[in-house]
């Protein structure tokens, strides 16, 4: 602690802590806590105890020498601190004379007398020839190392008569540090060293004992550590808990729901019927009522112009028959009526007393003897593996010595990780052995650095996280069967292809209007089929898909229906017909089945995709005219469909709902083009495999992109690949690949972070994907590029490789319109900000491209050009204004940087 700290703080230090004033006679107890001789007086009377005296600070007990506070070590750091508080404040409340007892402002202190000097009685110390050597100093003249001095000075012998005396011994005997005269007097016979080696022995003794109690602070600090951990734990396993018990009652409340539509669409139905047979029997009846007031009408006329004679020859039928036919109507109507249904809900009671008897679940406690720490995964799968094939490792639990242990309870998780924390492997698969021992397989779905994250009981094991290495798969040719034919085991065009649970390959032939159904190894098992249009038959049956129980679902295209059969080839049921009612297909081709089972349908000559439940009931469709030119097959992975859009060229993309999210691709040969884009497939990995038909290829896609190396210069004039006319804006993703915008080539071009020529984007154009004079251009955190298009008038999103996602404005002053836009910037949430320079405003638009506000007035602008967000702050380019202006994140206007000049 520096002087000018000690000396502010000094009151502090030199409070007692029982009378809270400033120490008198300070008195040191063994716990190293002083106070006031006074102080500890009066504790050891109200103790009653004259022998022990407890410590207030710790209350620690203490045996007091003799009974005699008196004899407690002074604190002699206390003492000289007193000191030094008197020397710095003598200039106001003065300092008691060592030798007449006066106090004085004007005093002097002795370095080698160690004692306070009044004016006065200093010129009588000067006098003595025994002080001619000493150093004496004016209070008022102290500097910060005088001070330092005076807390050096040598500590003196208490004893009455000896208080000039240096203590320069210790006495081993009386343990206690005395002068030169005590070793002649009354330490005289007893074993004594000098004061310096009894500190250094003691000093050694201290760190020890110091060294020992850090060591086992530290052992309670690892356990505070371990309870904290375990806190952690419990609270995270809290959060798991109700994450689960949330999942699993919405999963209920899913199941509820669909069940009560179910039992609408039963009420619906059966209303429906009961309503349509009311509606028949009542036309039936309005007839018969017209026919019967017909007759009546005639007959009142008859009545009302016929004479008497006329009236008395009428027949006799004609006079009995109206009551009789009014008599049978009323029958037949009674009888009508009296068939009618009651329609009626009968609650499942015995579901909801089970419901409230039993509830959703249990919380229960598991103890197990398994440490994570302490348990083993080995295996090339914890440091290699190739996309698409399995990897595998083993996970050993054991105890908390070391020793292989099973507990039934262990719950064993594996998490496949890439470099950005998300899920990078499809299919992972703990094996328990019931002994302990795991076997564990995933199928990596990207290349690059991963990490494997094994866990027990949600604790990792040791070591984990692995590092683990996936290298890209090689794709060769296995297997080819199969020649042109119609006999078993020949195909007459192939056309659809799909795979079972027990590996078997079904495939569809559009010539030989049949199924066949091969091994593995493509030896030929069974067929089904012929031509016709009765149940089992089909005309051109084209796409094809196997359910999770192994039936057979085929498009049945030029009958414009599905068919199911089982796994033998039995036919079970069929949906669809001619026709564009919800319910119908025309020319259908492709089909996949979801997660859920349900039938997804490529319904082309409707251009949708229909949805259908797994017994082939009408669920939902995607589509329609103008959302697809002519749409071929479809694929469910993940949260998303695909489909492919053979008119189109490309592969369209829409979320579960049905909304759609982007497209990829176009005509071409070029990688990522088509021409004719058929057949769809998902690998183990993850890959969507697309079927190109007049490029005569199958091209592979990893949804997850790959990872780049940096960049630093390149390019030059020119309009080729890798050559830049006018640069205008450059944006860098989190793969650090450098998107450039060119205002003159009226694309975007990306490299590697090396400068390599990777890709580009755009050319000359108002439609989507196309660019008029393309200027500010940022990346999303998914890699998205956002470029504004300035003679357009327009801000467009494309995915990483290009793909057009969606675009925001359009010519105009309105909220949601721009006009000439330059720069953009992309904040913390992930809004869009655009600097709409024709409009004089910074608009902000939501990710998706909904306007959200705009900034403008007061600290209007005049050219905005191009603005970027940066921590709470907005900052905008006027150009026109030669100026920054600075914007808080709500748009209020803070201040300005820069002027003309």
């Amino acid at each position: 602690m520096d002087i000018k700290t000690l000396l502010h703080n000094l009151h502090d230090e030199l409070s007692c802590s029982v009378c809270m004033v400033t120490f008198t006679e300070p008195k040191q107890l063994p716990c190293l806590h002083s106070f006031c001789l006074h102080c500890l007086q009066g504790i050891q009377r109200t103790s009653g105890r004259h022998d022990v005296i407890t410590c207030p600070e710790c209350r620690r007990e203490s045996q007091v020498p003799g009974g005699n506070l008196h004899d407690l070590p002074t604190n002699f750091r206390i003492n000289s601190l007193l000191d030094v508080l008197a020397i710095r404040d003598c200039n106001t409340a003065g300092v008691k004379c060592g030798n007449c007892d006066k106090s004085s402002r004007h005093s002097s202190y002795c370095f080698q007398c160690c004692a306070f000097w009044c004016d006065m009685c200093i010129n009588a110390h000067n006098l003595i020839k025994a002080n001619k050597g000493h150093r004496v100093l004016a209070l008022k003249d102290f500097q910060d190392q005088d001070i330092t001095n005076v807390l050096k000075r040598p500590a003196f012998c208490p004893r009455p008569g000896h208080e000039k005396k240096e203590l320069e011994f210790f006495c081993k005997k009386c343990k206690q540090a005395i002068c030169s005269s005590c070793v002649a007097t009354t330490h005289d016979g007893h074993v004594k060293i000098l004061l310096e080696e009894a500190a250094n022995e003691k000093k050694s003794q201290v760190m020890s004992a110091i060294d020992s109690k850090k060591k086992k602070a530290q052992k309670m600090r690892n356990k505070i550590s371990k309870l904290d951990e375990s806190c952690d734990k419990i609270q995270t396993r809290l959060a798991r808990v109700k994450r689960s018990a949330q999942q699993f009652a919405e999963s209920i409340i899913v199941v509820i729901e669909a069940k009560k539509q179910e039992i609408f669409h039963e009420a619906d139905h059966q209303a429906h019927q009961s309503l349509e047979s009311l509606r028949i029997r009542r036309n039936e009846i309005e007839n018969k009522v017209k026919t019967i007031e017909t007759a009546v009408g005639k007959t009142e006329t008859l009545i009302k112009r016929s004479t008497n004679a006329e009236l008395a020859q009428l027949d006799e039928s004609q006079d009995t028959s109206l009551p009789e036919r009014v008599s049978d109507e009323r029958d037949e109507i009674d009888y009508e009526f009296e068939d009618l249904s009651e329609l009626i809900f009968e609650e499942n009671e015995a579901l909801k007393t089970k419901a409230i008897a039993e509830g959703i679940g249990l919380i229960k406690t598991i103890l197990s003897e398994t440490k994570a720490d302490q348990s083993v995964a080995e295996g090339t799968g914890l440091t290699e593996a190739i996309v698409g094939i399995e990897a595998n490792f083993v996970l050993t639990t054991r105890n908390a010595e070391g020793k292989q242990c099973y507990q039934n309870r262990d719950r064993v998780t594996v998490e496949i990780e890439n470099q950005q924390g998300h899920d990078c492997a499809t299919e992972v698969r703990v094996q328990d052995n019931k002994s302990g021992n795991y076997k564990i397989s995933y199928f990596a779905k990207e290349t690059g650095a991963c990490r494997a994250v094994v866990k027990v009981n949600e604790e990792q094991v040791r070591d984990s996280p692995f590092p683990v290495q996936v290298k890209p798969r090689q794709f060769r040719p296995v297997l080819s069967f199969g020649q042109q034919g119609s006999s078993a085991g020949t195909f007459k065009e192939p056309f659809g292809v799909a795979v079972n649970a027990r590996d078997e390959i079904a495939v569809t032939e559009n010539g030989n209007d049949r199924v066949q159904v091969f091994s593995s190894n493509g030896t030929y098992l069974r067929s089904f089929g012929r031509k016709g249009n009765n149940q089992g038959e089909f005309t051109r049956p084209r796409g094809i898909a196997c359910n999770k129980n192994n039936n057979i679902i085929v498009v049945d295209t030029a009958n414009h229906r599905v068919q199911l059969f089982s796994e033998q080839g039995e036919y079970l049921s069929q949906f669809g017909g001619r026709g564009n009612l919800d319910h119908q297909l025309y020319l259908p081709h492709g089909l996949s089945v979801d997660n859920e089972g349900n039938i997804v349908v490529g319904d082309t000559g409707n251009k949708s995709i229909k949805i259908f439940s797994p017994d082939g009931h009408y669920l939902s469709k995607i589509g329609g005219d103008g959302s697809f030119t002519f749409p071929f097959d479809c694929v469910q992975y993940e949260k998303y469909l695909m489909v492919s859009d053979d008119g189109d060229d490309c592969i369209k993309v829409f979320d579960r709902s049905g909304h759609f999210l982007y497209k990829f691709g176009k005509k071409g040969e070029g990688d990522g083009e088509f021409n004719e884009p058929k057949c769809l497939s998902v690998n183990k990995a993850g890959h969507l495999m697309v079927c190109d038909l007049n490029n005569h290829r199958v091209q592979v896609f990893e949804l997850t992109g790959k990872q780049f190396r940096p960049v630093l210069s390149f390019g030059q004039q020119g309009s080729s690949a890798g050559t830049f006319k006018q640069p205008f804006g450059v944006a860098v993703n989190e793969r650090d690949e450098i998107a450039v915008t060119e205002s003159r080539n009226d694309r975007v071009q990306v490299y590697s972070s090396n400068g390599t020529y990777l890709r580009s984007f755009g050319r000359n154009g108002d439609n989507q994907g196309e660019f008029n004079r393309p200027s500010g251009i940022a990346c999303i955190k998914n890699n998205n590029i956002i470029v504004v298009e300035t003679a357009n008038h327009r801000v467009q999103l494309f995915s990483e490789q290009g793909e057009y996602l969606s675009q925001i404005g359009g010519t105009g002053n309105l909220d949601h319109q721009l006009n000439l836009p330059h720069g953009l910037s992309v904040d913390n949430e992930g809004n869009i900000v655009v600097a709409d320079t024709g409009n004089k405003s910074i608009k902000i638009f939501s990710p998706d491209g909904h306007y959200l506000s705009k900034i403008g007035g007061k600290g209007s602008f005049t050219r905005p050009l191009h603005c970027v967000q940066y921590d709470k702050y907005l900052m905008v380019s006027d150009t026109r204004d030669h100026c920054i202006k600075v914007f808080d994140r709500n748009g209020h206007f803070l201040y300005r940087i820069g002027k003309k000049g």
